[in-house]
């Protein structure tokens, strides 16, 4: 018995422990916990009940500055230093239903005196309503400080000293900035394949020697790459050709581009220069379509700057670049993620197989030594049955294939655009003789490079290319197994 009275009386002593503790804990915030209000948590209270056809202005302050949402008309509104073009008309449908039926998850207080201890001597943000037609009364409404338990918000109106507790998602349209109402998705319209064609893209950046162009390639070139990734050249580096896999962003991106924020709508000359957009860090213009141009001009990086907890360094981290899009006059962030534009090279976007006519395509190739002796190879039929021939005998069918396949699997492991010089030898050339009347030739030609161990590659006339020097050598060893008998070797 006795030993069960001490379990009692320590039960009751730990009870009256804990509600010293929890009456403590009350004691020491807002009133909002206080069970007494009258109104349970699960139901929902009005603050304000209207009707967005009714209000006519909507006047927001907080710590970004005031503005006023007017209406425009039935179901429109806008702010008066954003022009319409610029506006995400959503956002401001949302800003005026939120404002209309703010509910509570319960009143805090009534009569509340001490009205400090909510956060409402310095509101965090202010919402007034005037309504047309005097259909009401103009309202405002304060919001104090934030409840962290539930997340929430201490709010009253200045019609009574009422304080309700509101869940931050029914007031978190009072905490937005004027700029939030500036649209920022698709600022150009989606690529549509069916409509869309994209004739030029031009990357003008102060890292490049020279800009970087890429035009569409005609329509009969593009064909005889209809079954490779090409269907555009580097006009701009002797009509290098892009492989369309790794310059498909570059090509595309401008469509349905989005921005991250947004820093200035119509900008003065100081906010460009602060953006670093009166001395453009790269400009990206695509040409699409009947002659439609769409520029986007990129400045100064944006930063977030943390600091190193064990060394309080602090780290610079690049989270956005400002921007300005031809016919939207606003400087927006854009995420680096959607500016392909910024690290894009001839190098990145290389299609390295540049040249590879189809064997049934051609009457017939013309292989050139050291010495520039030609050797004519002459082909006939198509891919059920065909020959090959060389001086007018027979050249053996798999091992012709398996040379002109090595002929084929020359490809560009570099850039090479430098005029060439007296001390590049010539190694070796190929002609390719087009079946198609009025198509002219291809000629490939190597020189030797003096400064490594690669060779030159000239593509009718142009300097374009390098590739390791063993592929020419091995060239010139497979012509000569052909000629004789021996084995094609495949690798180099």
């Amino acid at each position: 018995m006795k030993k069960n009275t001490k379990i009692i009386l320590g039960s009751v002593i730990g009870i009256a422990v804990l509600g010293a503790a929890t009456l403590a804990l009350v004691l020491t915030q807002p009133e909002s916990d206080n069970a007494d209000s009258g109104t349970s948590s699960s139901e929902t209270v009005s603050v304000t009940d209207y009707t967005t056809d009714d209000i006519s202005t909507l006047t927001i302050s907080n710590e970004s500055g005031e503005y006023t949402i007017n209406r425009l008309g039935k179901e429109k509104w806008g702010i008066d230093s954003i022009p319409e073009a610029l506006a995400n008309s959503s956002a401001y449908s949302t800003a005026m239903s939120s404002a209309g039926g703010i509910g509570a998850k319960q009143i805090v207080e009534e009569n509340a005196t001490d009205l400090a201890k909510y956060g409402f001597d310095k509101p965090t943000a202010t919402v007034k309503m005037t309504f047309k037609d005097n259909k009401a009364e103009d309202i405002t409404c304060l919001i104090g400080i934030k409840y962290e338990g539930e997340n929430s918000w201490y709010v009253k109106t200045d019609k009574s000293d009422t304080v309700y507790l509101v869940a931050n998602a029914g007031v978190s349209f009072a905490m937005n900035s004027e700029l939030s109402y500036v649209n920022k998705s698709t600022l150009v319209a989606a690529y549509d394949s069916e409509n869309d064609k994209v004739n030029r893209v031009r990357i003008e950046r102060k890292d490049l020697d020279k800009d970087i162009v890429l035009d569409k390639l005609p329509e009969e070139t593009e064909k005889e790459f209809s079954s490779t990734y090409v269907a555009y050249e580097m006009s701009s580096h002797n009509n290098i050709l892009a492989d369309d896999e790794l310059d498909k962003k570059v090509i595309y991106g401008l469509f349905g581009i989005s921005a991250s924020d947004v820093f200035a709508v119509s900008p003065t000359d100081e906010q460009k220069k602060q953006a670093g957009l009166d001395d453009p860090n790269c400009t990206v213009t695509m040409v699409s379509n009947k002659e439609t141009v769409t520029k986007l001009t990129l400045g100064s990086a944006v930063y977030t700057v943390t600091k190193n907890d064990e060394t309080g360094e602090e780290i610079k981290t690049i989270t956005g670049y400002y921007g300005m899009l031809s016919g939207k006059d606003a400087i927006y962030v854009f995420s680096p993620d959607s500016l392909p534009w910024l690290t894009a090279t001839p190098e990145n976007m290389l299609y390295k197989l540049f040249l590879t006519p189809y064997i049934y395509y051609l009457d017939g190739v013309t292989i050139y030594d050291s010495d520039r002796k030609a050797y004519d190879f002459t082909i006939t039929g198509d891919a059920d049955k065909s020959s090959f021939t060389y001086e007018g005998k027979k050249v053996d069918s798999a091992k012709f294939k398996a040379f002109y396949q090595y002929l084929l699997s020359a490809y560009a492991e570099q850039i090479y655009l430098d005029d060439l010089t007296g001390d590049n030898k010539f190694i070796a050339g190929v002609t390719y003789d087009h079946r198609e009347e009025g198509k002219e030739n291809d000629v490939v030609e190597f020189y030797a490079s003096e400064s490594d161990r690669t060779c030159i590659i000239v593509v009718n006339g142009d300097v374009r290319y390098k590739v390791r020097q063993i592929y020419a050598t091995r060239l010139l060893e497979n012509l000569n197994a052909l000629l004789s008998g021996g084995e094609i070797v495949s690798e180099f």
